[in-house]
């Protein structure tokens, strides 16, 4: 067997628990003004009431109205806020976009300039910002547990990460209750999502024994509980395994990267306001068919840890068995993709998750798929 090394880098505290948003105010005792940062949704919710009411002994300065694929204006709201407010730590409780924000945010409080000047690489991130606690009202992305930000430079159509080591939360707080108000289509989205982050973190040449266990896991509970998660959101049993599920997720790829998927769903979901998870879904069938030769063995380990069969085929097949069941387009006609648009999604695909896949692209095999998704 071969020596494999790793290292692995997660938020100083993980707390998985029903009713773990109650613990807020303990875990942030020594901290006096908090920038709490929140989706519109939770901002309307009982569950907002509970948890300001549970800060009263803070001063907390509330903003939200992030929007989705969060563009740099939105984070800047954000820092202009945190500055006049003088916070010493953020609070971010929504999905990804809310706390991708609100951790760039945090990193870039205490700094000067725009958050363009740091996307841009004008400017570089020197350490550690504001403590951050990052609450998810989502099972999907992840964003609790990662060292980076998905932002959107809206004049350029650029979606890409705001990365440094010392973005990863201080505080992930995953309580399955802040996920109960989450509509089914979000809850199906932001789910494959983590399915899909989940198996590309799997098929990682970063991957080790310890990420694929966590891969494994996440995948099995994501299988066999996403569906009902949306047939019945209320269930809480269902809630907590899809939360659990998807923080396994994240504990694998935040330590592997990704893939091919999230490389393409980045452009493609900036150029064609296409939601993330349903960008990553629909990019399923031609990536993973394209894989099958570098990973055909994965794949297979895969299907049996999810109950789709025992062969690379299999896993391929019930994946396109689960998208057609949460109603996944089967390409991106229904959102315009045409042609035109190949070269820009070609040049900016170019990231992380794409030096991550385990059989490279070129940028003719990009125009290949792309044409299969017309």
């Amino acid at each position: 067997m071969a020596y494999a090394p790793f290292t692995l880098t997660y938020p100083s505290k993980i707390r998985f628990e029903i009713g773990a948003a109650a613990r807020l105010a303990s875990e942030l005792a020594s901290f006096k003004r908090i920038l709490l940062v929140t989706g519109s949704h939770f901002a309307e919710s009982a569950d907002f009431d509970t948890l300001t009411r549970s800060l009263g002994t803070f001063s907390v300065r509330h903003e939200s109205a992030i929007h989705p694929e969060p563009p740099l204006e939105d984070v800047d709201r954000l820092i202009r806020a945190g500055r006049e407010f003088s916070a010493d730590c953020v609070v971010a409780v929504g999905g990804g976009s809310v706390i991708d924000a609100a951790k760039a945010a945090a990193a870039l409080i205490p700094l000067e300039g725009r958050c363009a000047d740091y996307f841009s690489g004008a400017k570089e991130i020197p350490g550690k910002g504001l403590f951050f606690a990052a609450l998810p009202t989502s099972s999907g992305t992840g964003a609790e547990i990662t060292n980076n930000a998905v932002l959107t430079d809206v004049s350029t159509r650029i979606k890409k990460s705001l990365r440094h080591p010392s973005m990863v939360a201080d505080l992930a707080l995953v309580d399955p209750v802040l996920t109960l108000s989450c509509p089914p289509p979000q809850t199906a989205a932001s789910g494959l999502d983590a399915f899909v982050q989940a198996f590309e973190s799997f098929t990682s040449p970063r991957a080790s024994s310890v990420s694929r266990a966590l891969s494994c896991e996440a995948i099995r509970k994501i299988r066999e509980n996403l569906r009902n998660a949306c047939i019945y959101p209320s269930v809480l049993d269902y809630r907590a395994e899809m939360s659990e599920g998807s923080l396994l997720s994240a504990m694998a790829f935040s330590q592997t990267g990704l893939g091919a998927i999230h490389g393409l769903a980045h452009p493609i979901g900036s150029l064609l306001h296409v939601p993330h998870g349903k960008a990553c879904a629909i990019l399923i069938p031609p990536v993973v068919s394209w894989n099958l030769p570098a990973c055909r063995e994965e794949y297979a380990v895969i299907a049996r840890a999810c109950g789709f069969g025992s062969t690379a085929e299999d896993f391929l097949n019930g994946t396109l068995e689960l998208c057609r069941a949460l109603e996944v387009p089967a390409d991106f006609s229904g959102y315009g993709l045409n042609e035109s648009h190949f070269d820009f999604i070609v040049k900016n695909c170019r990231s992380a998750s794409m030096k991550q896949n385990p059989r490279p692209m070129s940028d003719d095999d990009v125009r290949d798929l792309l044409k299969k998704l017309l």
